[in-house]
């Protein structure tokens, strides 16, 4: 050994020594026993409360209410039997309301709540409590245009 190592090992051997009495003795059992009961009290996974009200971000339900889609009553203003597609349509754009616009590389975009759309993108809405998946075909500075399956309608942006 060096002397180096040895002036290490020495150095240690000083700082051991040094350490109170407490710190070198082991606690007692019990004492153990009750500081790991208290860590695993602390560690132990819990399932998170959900408030009853709470929405499910990853619903289309929710979806459709961020992006402001009215929906009637129960029993309200719900018509028996099927409905055309135009009919669907014309409800559905009703319920839209985009709460901005702007151009993005040259492309005209609509915000929704959170949610962005562009021209080409479908949009899958809850209404009536049936999804349908309607695409924003165009979008022009003052008017959208909507398409459900071979129905198309503009509607402008107020």
């Amino acid at each position: 050994m060096n002397a180096r190592n040895n002036g290490f090992l020495l150095l240690s051997c000083a700082l051991a020594a040094a350490l109170p009495l407490q710190a070198q003795i082991v606690s007692k059992a019990d004492a153990r026993q009750s500081t790991l009961a208290a860590a695993e009290a602390m560690l132990a996974i819990k399932q998170p409360s959900v408030p009853a009200n709470a929405v499910d971000p990853f619903d289309s339900a929710a979806f459709s209410e961020a992006m402001g889609l009215t929906r009637p009553a129960a029993g309200e203003g719900q018509k028996t039997g099927p409905r055309s597609d135009r009919e669907i349509l014309v409800a559905i754009a009703a319920g839209l309301k985009p709460t901005g616009n702007f151009i993005i590389g040259g492309q005209q975009t609509l915000i929704f709540g959170q949610k962005r759309v562009k021209a080409g993108m479908p949009l899958t809405i809850n209404f009536e409590g049936v999804e349908y998946t309607i695409e924003m075909t165009a979008i022009d500075r003052t008017s959208f245009t909507l398409r459900l399956n071979r129905e198309e309608l503009s509607r402008p942006i107020k």
